[in-house]
């Protein structure tokens, strides 16, 4: 029984070494051997600049581990943007290219169509929400008025679910206040808040930003999903007050009437011109009359 059993671990060890030494070792050798072309870069390019077919090259390289996602082709690279710092060797991943111009301020680059980014001022802590405002907030706006002693206060349907893009301080740097300041480092404080508008809401927000102050309400953060509900209750309230915008804008001049150029003055002087034409013709006709004489 014995003897059996050996004689069975003997031929399954001897089977199993077959299969080791014709079928997967084969394998993973084709494998190793086996290349590709992939894009790689052949010239340094900085973090935003514009990368152009000549910082390119095809090489071909082993596919064994390569990652699916590298660079095949020059022209799907070429016109890209480098999105870190790029050296001679280096494969292209999609996550080092960028097909959009990159930017410091990286909320503005996907503005959606109809709307804009518009900056308000925060005059005084209070307004600023005590420099809390993070981007991505949801936020309420109340103006103040002081020349309005019945109503100072105005609730704005126009403004009630707002979205902050950014909170920047008097340089224009983008404030974070996700992470405490350093024990020597400055806390920065809000100057500014760039929210996403319809052209009627920056209307609103320009007018009233010059007319008194604006007071900042923070309604959510961090929860996508209401976020969401209420920008969307706040276009049914743009829609309401205002249509859907497809009727065609009435334009009025930009200039004002006494700026446009006289009917009168042109006429004028058409017929000063005529005249001297007329005075020319007569002088001419008399010279000729006396020559030929």
């Amino acid at each position: 029984m014995k003897m059996n059993n050996r004689f069975i671990y003997g031929i399954l060890s001897i089977a199993l070494a077959a299969i080791i030494a014709f079928i997967a070792i084969p394998a993973v050798t084709s494998r190793t051997r086996s290349t590709c072309g992939i894009v790689r870069m052949k010239a340094a390019v900085t973090r935003g600049t514009p990368i152009i077919a000549d910082d390119l090259e095809i090489v071909e390289v082993g596919g064994f581990n390569l990652p699916d996602s590298v660079a095949r082709r020059i022209e799907d690279v070429a016109g890209t943007y480098a999105a870190t710092d790029l050296y001679p060797g280096d494969y292209i991943l999609p996550e080092k290219v960028s097909s959009a111009p990159l930017s410091s301020d990286l909320s503005l680059n996907g503005i959606p169509d109809g709307m804009v980014a518009i900056s308000i001022t925060t005059q005084t802590l209070a307004t600023a929400l005590s420099d809390k405002l993070q981007g991505g907030d949801i936020i309420r706006l109340y103006h103040y008025d002081d020349d309005n002693e019945l109503e100072p206060v105005t609730d704005i349907p126009e403004l009630r679910f707002v979205k902050v893009l950014s909170v920047t301080d008097s340089k224009g740097l983008d404030v974070d206040y996700t992470t405490p300041p350093e024990e020597d480092e400055e806390r920065q404080q809000t100057a500014t808040i760039t929210v996403l508008a319809t052209p009627e809401q920056a209307l609103l927000l320009t007018r009233y930003e010059n007319e008194g102050r604006l007071h900042v309400a923070l309604i959510t953060r961090g929860n996508e999903k209401l976020a969401e509900e209420l920008l969307g209750r706040q276009s049914e309230i743009l829609l309401t007050l205002y249509g859907n915008g497809t009727e065609e804008e009435a334009l009025e001049p930009s200039m004002d009437a006494k700026d446009k150029p006289s009917e009168t003055a042109d006429t004028d002087a058409d017929a000063g011109t005529e005249s001297e034409d007329a005075q020319t013709a007569e002088d001419e006709s008399s010279t000729e009359d006396t020559e030929e004489e």
